[in-house]
């Protein structure tokens, strides 16, 4: 009996070393970092499979303030001093502003819902015109919404 869980023990352990070795080769991670400007910068993941294998590339960008991890999103824009940073949080349609000077970040939640394609800064930092592609209406529509930011 004593035998028998061994074998089967030694046994689990060398089908699931088979499947550990099996599945780090049909993937990589990679990792780069870009720096932005006036102390932000985004670093961005990647899942890099084997060709030939049904697993899809995945691609993750979060974006920092100096050590300060601001968010896991795609959208964002910095305004020319660095003072603020605008950015949709991936996988959702919650807008964030980040004012460098106070270390404090702001969701907007007045704002329509749809994805972010676009922020101007105007010549006070603190006033900005954004544009979303309305999720609401199934045709698309672009939206223009103006803010001011804390």
């Amino acid at each position: 009996m004593m035998h028998l869980s061994r074998f089967v023990s030694f046994w689990l352990c060398g089908l699931m070393s088979l499947f550990c070795a099996t599945r780090s080769q049909a993937q990589m991670l990679t990792q780069t970092t870009t720096e932005l400007s006036h102390g932000y910068r985004v670093q961005e993941s990647q899942q890099v499979n084997v060709a030939g294998r049904w697993h899809s590339d995945l691609r993750f960008k979060f974006l920092y303030f100096e050590k300060r991890y601001l968010c896991q999103c795609t959208e964002f824009s910095i305004s020319p001093s660095g003072k603020y940073a605008v950015y949709q949080i991936n996988g959702s349609n919650a807008i964030v502003s980040f004012n460098r000077d106070k270390a404090t970040a702001t969701k907007h939640d007045k704002l329509p819902s749809g994805k972010l394609l676009q922020v101007t800064w105007g010549k006070q930092e603190r006033q900005i015109e954004m544009q979303f592609r309305s999720a609401e209406s199934g045709s698309g529509d672009v939206i223009k919404k103006r803010l001011t930011l804390k």
